[in-house]
């Protein structure tokens, strides 16, 4: 069998392109020792992002990732996903005041100690390429929406490109309402 490796250290049958699912899937809360492989598959977004939009300069978001998103001290939260002790996606999220625009603006929620706001946000999925459609995604964010749930969220919502049709897919076919914002959905699922 023909092995190719990504930056992460996965390998996966070239001939059929399917992944050999013979380690066990699970997903879980990022945990700090987790933050080199996400960083590994964030390489990965980018580099498929400049293939997709070539001509376009796409600014490299490692270093946000490493010193606001996977800090462990700033309201984002994150859920991976693991085929053996490999990270192959995982989710993004946090709770959110309701406008991504605004809410990028900080790191820590701007709340007296205990609140918390009605909605959690959907920041980003990403699953490694070998990984696709396979269900992996629809786990991350069933994980996702069990936690918003389990913290007395009052919904969970995205802002998802128009092109972006994989994930439209998979929050759609777990029941969000979708609100067209011209080049872009806002999808909301009531809890």
């Amino acid at each position: 069998m023909e092995m190719q490796p990504f930056a992460a250290g996965i390998g996966y049958n070239i001939a059929s392109g399917r992944t050999p699912m013979t380690h066990h899937l699970t997903i879980r809360e990022y945990r700090p020792e987790d933050r080199d492989q996400i960083l590994d598959l964030v390489r990965e977004l980018e580099r498929e992002l400049k293939e997709k939009f070539q001509g376009v300069k796409v600014k490299s978001s490692v270093d946000d990732y490493r010193k606001r998103y996977l800090n462990p001290a700033n309201k984002y939260k994150t859920w991976v996903a693991l085929f053996g002790n490999k990270i192959i996606g995982f989710l993004m999220g946090y709770p959110s005041l309701g406008a991504p625009e605004i809410d990028t603006m900080y790191d820590v929620l701007p709340l007296p100690k205990g609140e918390q706001p009605p909605e959690f946000y959907l920041q980003l999925a990403f699953v490694y390429r070998p990984f696709r459609n396979q269900g992996i995604s629809t786990r991350l964010h069933e994980r996702v929406i069990a936690y918003a749930k389990e913290k007395g969220f009052k919904e969970v919502y995205a802002c998802i490109a128009k092109w972006n049709d994989p994930e439209l897919r998979v929050v759609r076919s777990l029941k969000f309402q979708a609100k067209d914002l011209r080049y872009r959905y806002r999808l909301t699922l009531k809890l």
